[in-house]
């Protein structure tokens, strides 16, 4: 399953993930952003393809 990252540094990238035990996304991720910084960023629903999610940056 994919990440779509809606904004941030990293907007309009793919990243894979792994659902937890349950089959279902993340509710959170972290990535590191272009200055080496941590950056969380929060499952807001479903792409309109079956195998993406959408995230955005956490305020």
């Amino acid at each position: 399953m994919y990440a779509f990252l809606d904004d941030g540094p990293h907007a309009g990238e793919l990243v894979r993930i792994d659902p937890d035990a349950s089959g279902r996304p993340p509710r959170r991720i972290e990535l590191a952003d272009p200055g080496g910084e941590p950056a969380a960023y929060d499952l807001i629903g479903p792409h309109h393809d079956p195998d993406r999610w959408i995230y955005r940056r956490a305020p």
